[in-house]
């Protein structure tokens, strides 16, 4: 019995030392894995290049990798580049099979936006199949707050909301509806309101100011165009302050549609 029980050990040793084999052999990223979007004869790690988060004092740096999948030599050059990206191609030129890498400069400050934001520059080349590729750059830019004191933050302008949400109930498709969000300011600097964004055109805002002194109050208001939207609806709009507590806040516009 004792010597099935060993037999069984040791050949379940080398299954599991096979897998385990097999594992680390097969993780070797293949040619889709590192190049998985194709443009032309051109191969790339990927078309959009992701920020992420970033302060408005800040400069990120990222990269991607590009291949000559073809079999002639491929020429590389950058139209009309945002003047907030630098943007630096690991060479003129790729042989075939060869690789190269573009690298991106990214300085939020000169960008002078808030919250997502989406740019784009072609890559130019001599591909017969696809000579301009177009490469996609996305950030979600934050404001930057020094580290503040005790007596900083005692002082420090603070937004407050009688509400962000509004339920405008059933109305006609086509019926616009209008609402005032109140925003007051109960500290003791100034609240500026740095920009309002929405991604449907089917909201206008406009403030009655983009300075509330302390003490006072503001409106945003907020009109919804209800054409060719239909059921239950939510919409929504980002705006940004300099309240270090809540830089970003969220209003919503939402009801029922009926045709």
């Amino acid at each position: 019995m004792k010597k099935y029980f060993f037999t069984f050990a040791v050949l379940g040793l080398f299954n599991l030392q096979s897998f385990s084999q097999g594992v680390v052999v097969n993780s070797n990223p293949t040619m889709n894995d590192r190049f998985s979007k194709k443009a032309g004869s051109l191969r790339l790690s990927s078309t959009v290049m992701k920020i992420g988060r970033i302060r408005n004092n800040e400069s990120k740096t990222d990269t991607l990798k590009i291949y000559n999948d073809g079999i002639r030599e491929i020429t590389l050059s950058t139209g009309k580049v945002p003047a907030h990206l630098q943007v630096t191609l690991g060479s003129s030129s790729l042989a075939p099979k060869a690789e190269g890498w573009i690298a991106v400069v990214y300085n939020a400050g000169k960008r002078n936006d808030y919250g997502f934001v989406l740019d784009r520059f072609e890559l130019i080349t001599n591909d017969s199949i696809q000579p301009r590729k177009l490469i996609s750059i996305t950030a979600s830019i934050m404001e930057f707050f020094p580290v503040m004191t005790a007596d900083d933050s005692a002082n420090m302008q603070k937004a407050r909301w009688i509400e962000t949400s509004y339920d405008y109930g059933r109305i006609k498709q086509g019926n616009k509806v209008t609402h005032n969000f109140s925003i007051s300011n109960d500290g003791k600097r100034n609240l500026y309101i740095r920009k309002t964004k929405s991604s449907c055109g089917c909201l206008k805002t406009s403030a009655t100011t983009d300075t509330i002194a302390p003490g006072a109050t503001g409106y945003i208001t907020i009109e919804f165009d209800s054409y060719n939207k239909e059921g239950k609806d939510s919409r929504k709009m980002n705006v940004f302050l300099n309240d270090p507590a809540s830089p970003e806040i969220i209003l919503e516009m939402k009801g029922e549609i009926e045709k």
